[in-house]
């Protein structure tokens, strides 16, 4: 595995900052973009080939967090996130899916993943949602840009077995409730779904195998936007402690800060590290690629909020009013910690399986000796 980016990939990665800084505007003021801004935006991001997901030829994981950083240091309202991970998790299985998923993978069309539901966590088992005869039915809760979609990829259950169906957002049966968002940059709505039509359902081991990378893969999606918003958070910290005097000196020239800054450089460093070491893992499909993407979501779920609070402190009292971006930064964090579950979740779930793995590899109890009779 060649953790180092290619020439390629650092032009990708340059020219996707270059893209945003002229089709977006500042962070102060992405929370008032309207729809044409977004769309504008969506559209040079299709134009650049942002979905163009294919191993060896287009994007690969790697590729695809590069982009989803990029979006959170600019603090960009649009839906990738979806779009890019379901685009990733059917590439290679599209031979065992229905048709639509193949259309969608050749396509522009944005998907947004409806994934949670009311009173349930993250993991795709217990899903309460139903997909039958090309029907779908249940209710998804915090499904993004639902308003700005062509399709909504709905975990459900088929035939007792993990499924994902495609759904209309405008279609029949479909009826979504915009809710409160935390980050109003990333609108959320909840979803009805009442034998809503089915343009595809994924299901049997297919299903679940898509379900399975779906969630892997958009878990590094949203870990790569919070170490973007999170480094451009700690880039402007440090960029104001340079310029910011008391007492004739830069505050930045205080070594307890100094040391606080250098600590969470190192944090944000290994933090994207991290997710880089998943993404290719996913890329050369090494056998606990899975689970180094579960490492790689709790790890960045607790240090970009560190990172946060840490740069925040830098900036004082300033960074908590409404005209700082500031906290604008920390919202998109916070959001991004929480989706396809936080790192409490990731966390139950490692020890899980490396109990069940060290259980595998206890050599079986020795059989009893027999009391010798004297």
């Amino acid at each position: 595995m060649d953790l180092e980016l290619t020439d390629e990939q650092q032009w990708l990665s340059e020219s996707v900052e270059t893209l945003l800084t002229r089709a977006w505007p500042p962070a102060e003021q992405a929370a008032d973009a309207g729809d044409a801004e977004r769309e504008a935006l969506w559209r040079a991001l299709v134009d650049f080939g942002a979905l163009s997901v294919e191993r060896g030829e287009g994007l690969g994981a790697v590729e695809l967090c590069l982009v989803a950083r990029a979006l959170g240091a600019h603090l960009a309202s649009v839906p990738y996130v979806g779009s890019a991970a379901v685009r990733f998790a059917a590439e290679g299985l599209l031979d065992d899916l229905p048709e639509a998923f193949a259309d969608l993978a050749g396509g522009e069309d944005a998907v947004a993943v409806a994934l949670l539901e009311p009173g349930r966590g993250w993991s795709v088992d217990g899903v309460a949602t139903a997909a039958g005869d090309e029907r779908v039915t249940g209710r998804k809760a915090a499904v993004e840009h639902v308003a700005a979609v062509d399709w909504l990829a709905v975990a459900a259950v088929a035939d007792g077995e993990p499924a994902l169906a495609l759904v209309a957002p405008g279609g029949a049966g479909v009826s979504a409730t915009e809710q409160p968002a935390f980050d109003v940059t990333v609108p959320v709505s909840a979803v009805e779904l009442s034998g809503a039509p089915a343009a595809g359902v994924a299901s049997g081991a297919a299903g679940a195998r898509l379900l399975e990378r779906l969630t892997t893969v958009g878990g590094l999606l949203v870990s790569a936007e919070a170490v973007g918003a999170a480094g451009r958070l700690l880039d402007d910290a440090v960029r104001y402690a340079g310029e910011r005097k008391q007492f004739g000196r830069t505050i930045g020239s205080n070594q307890a800060l100094r040391h606080i800054l250098a600590h969470l450089y190192v944090r944000r460093s290994s933090m994207w590290s991290t997710v880089l070491y998943a993404a290719a893992a996913l890329d050369d499909e090494l056998p606990d690629a899975a689970q180094t993407a579960a490492v790689a979501k709790a790890y960045v779920a607790r240090g970009a909020r560190e990172v946060a609070h840490g740069a925040l402190q830098a900036f004082g009292g300033v960074a908590f009013t409404m005209e700082h971006p500031a906290h604008r930064f920390l919202r998109r964090i916070v959001v991004r910690e929480q989706q396809f579950g936080d790192a409490a979740h990731h966390e139950r779930a490692i020890g899980r399986a490396l109990a069940a793995q060290a259980a595998g590899r206890r050599p079986a109890a020795p059989a009893a000796t027999p009391a010798v009779t004297r």
